[in-house]
């Protein structure tokens, strides 16, 4: 029977969050009933009424009794108050005074438990979010931090909720070592699966005005698969997020995105990490200062690309405007079309200088935050009258040379490949070599394979001087991809030591000019140790792909945008020698320069000094002087020849 009783107990205590305190008081009016039988020991007797602990105040009846009663529950120390009682209420004020340690020392137990699961369900985020219009970021990884002190910049006033399924402890380090930068943000961490409808109900999705999906940082490839799924609940309607709500996703494997897309309904931008690394990275290697330009441009937290309507331009052509506005670059015209009773927005980025704006129209313009476009009122519209080619030396790569490989490597290649005007060769200095290899071959079909030539070479560090028998200086370009196949090892670390060979190796060699190197980098911080590196551009992907997120999940339609910048045959930013546009010294007006430009079908969006300052959406009022070695910075269709 005890048995019985102690295992129904144990069952109400762990199923009951009640049930302990329904006990205390349970047990308390029992005792208190039992001490109440001190009424017919004589506990009002003349004897007793001597005690200090006994009073009749109401007439020696119920009130008194349970008050006596009461009290040496409660005050164990009101026992020495029954001195001189008889023995019995004596006995009574013992059993009630005992039962009072007993009870009390179990409430305070129930209250330090309940204090303290208060305490771990906030720690590891077990509350359930009562927020309308926040912000919810799901998933987290390294980009996190980045994507936390963009928002901050953009000074982000609603909640910012993050579910992850991992440790919390790690994510807090994360902000406590960025608690300067994230300043004014309110966020709030919570754990839990965010493949889970329950937990998404958690946190408010439902309710939430941005939604982001990281991919977990212990997943890898795998958490492609949560993404998906998390994507499936949130497009499954009541259960999932509001129509109004803006999401991006970020898919780790390129191969996944189709399926991301179709989760998502396709009505949300998809971004493809290994994608987005492997075309900046080979943009860097066509343009070399491609990464700083386009660093300065989104990461900086300077500038934001905005939709511009200015009235009474229908008809106006899209030149006379590049060269009106004022305090922002035209990248670009956006309208809203409908699509089978789905209205969506289109986007045309450096269009024909003789295209006319109509009804409805708006422009995409980049500008500095602190700064509104303006139409330069006392100015008369320039108009283009012939666009012409513009003869220039364009990006031809050959000759490739890729150290380390991480599976990035076969969407590289192809990148590359699409680029190449001529056969390619690509020469990959690996760990493992043959694995590599087979994992390359099942990526190309016959017809690539034959303008492309792939060689493998087994390569480590522990033997340094197999770098020099590569001879990179013979090629056109050098790749340094992150490594992230030793656990042991931070990828960080590897990549500087293989720039610290190429400088002690272009330095022994005396070579007149050493090709450019594009490292990938995982942290920002690295990238300040490798300045006196032969390294040229580094693609810091934490970085650069935090920002693209950012930007998104606030502004979707600057899909169109980043889409046209990496992809082969689309949009590029092309850097450019400033004798291909002026050849006089003299001081000018940039809206004279953005005229110019125009002329070639190409966008001014700034220019880099030759002492390497890079200035974007400058005041077209002002007069510059430039000099040999100064390039400017434009926008323009990538032509192959």
């Amino acid at each position: 029977m005890f048995k019985k009783l102690s295992y129904y107990l144990f069952i109400l205590s762990t199923t009951s969050r009640l049930f302990p305190y329904l006990l205390i008081i349970g047990l308390t009016s029992f005792v208190v009933m039992i001490g109440m039988n001190a009424y017919f020991f004589g506990l009002f007797s003349a004897e007793a009424l001597k005690a200090e602990g006994v009073d009749n105040v109401f007439g020696a009846g119920f009130v008194d009794t349970l008050w006596w009663s009461f009290k040496h529950l409660l005050d164990p120390g009101a026992f020495s108050e029954n001195y001189g009682a008889p023995f019995f209420v004596i006995l009574f004020a013992l059993f009630n005074s005992i039962m009072g340690l007993i009870i009390t020392g179990a409430l305070i137990g129930f209250i330090v438990s309940a204090i303290q699961t208060a305490m771990d369900n906030a720690r590891v985020g077990a509350a359930t979010v009562r927020e309308k219009g926040h912000y919810l970021i799901l998933g987290w990884n390294r980009k996190g931090a980045a994507i936390l002190i963009l928002f901050a910049k953009l000074k982000v006033q609603e909640r910012i909720v993050i579910l992850t399924e991992h440790n919390l402890d790690a994510l807090r380090v994360d902000l406590r070592q960025n608690s300067r930068a994230l300043r004014g943000l309110r966020v709030l961490p919570v754990q839990g699966a965010i493949g889970s409808s329950s937990e998404l109900r958690r946190v408010a999705s439902k309710h939430a005005s941005h939604v982001m999906l990281l991919a977990e940082s212990k997943a890898g490839v795998q958490s492609d698969l949560t993404t998906i799924k998390a994507l499936t609940l949130l497009n499954a309607g009541q259960e999932g997020m509001s129509g109004s709500a803006q999401l991006v996703a970020e898919i780790v494997s390129k191969d996944n995105v189709g399926i991301a897309q179709v989760a998502a309904k396709r009505s949300h931008p998809i971004v493809s990490t290994s994608d987005f690394i492997s075309k900046s990275m080979v943009q860097c290697a066509r343009y070399p200062g491609y990464s700083a330009v386009y660093s300065e441009l989104f990461a900086s937290g300077d500038f934001v690309i905005d939709l511009f309507t200015p009235h009474g331009l229908e008809g106006v052509l899209f030149s006379e405007v590049a060269t009106a506005i004022n305090h922002a670059v035209v990248l670009g015209i956006s309208w809203h079309e409908e699509t089978s009773g789905k209205r969506r927005r289109v986007s045309v980025l450096n269009p024909e200088p003789d295209y006319d704006l109509g009804e409805g129209d708006e422009l995409i313009v980049l500008r500095k935050q602190n700064e509104s476009p303006e139409l330069i009122l006392d100015s008369k519209f320039q108009t283009v009258e012939e666009t012409r080619a513009l003869s220039i030396e364009r990006p031809n790569i050959t000759e490739v040379l890729v150290i380390a490989a991480n599976q990035n490597l076969a969407l590289m290649v192809g990148e590359l490949l699409n680029h190449a005007v001529s056969d390619l060769r690509v020469v990959v200095a690996c760990r493992d070599p043959e694995v590599e290899k087979k994992s390359l071959d099942q990526r190309f079909n016959a017809a690539a394979s034959k303008r492309l030539k792939v060689e493998f070479v087994e390569f480590d560090l522990v033997e340094s001087s197999g770098l020099e028998r590569l001879n990179p200086h013979l090629f056109d370009v050098i790749f340094v991809m992150a490594d992230e196949s030793d656990a042991y090892i931070d990828a960080d670390s590897r990549t500087l030591l293989i720039l610290f060979l190429l400088q002690e190796l272009e330095l022994r060699l005396g070579v007149e000019k050493f090709p450019p190197v594009v490292a990938e980098l995982l942290n920002s911080e690295s990238k300040d140790l490798c300045l006196e590196t032969p390294m040229t551009d580094a693609v810091v992907s934490t970085e650069l792909l935090s920002v693209q997120l950012a930007q998104l999940v606030r502004d979707p339609y600057l899909e169109t945008l980043y889409n046209e910048l990496l992809n082969a045959g689309g949009i590029e930013i092309g850097i450019r020698e400033i004798s291909y546009y002026i050849d006089s010294d003299e001081p000018l007006p940039l809206s004279l320069l953005t005229q110019k430009v125009l002329e070639f079908n190409e966008t001014v969006l700034g220019f880099r000094r030759k002492s390497g300052e890079i200035i974007l959406s400058p005041d077209k009022r002002v007069l510059e002087r430039f000099e040999a070695g100064d390039h400017v910075i434009v926008l323009a269709q990538q032509v192959y020849l």
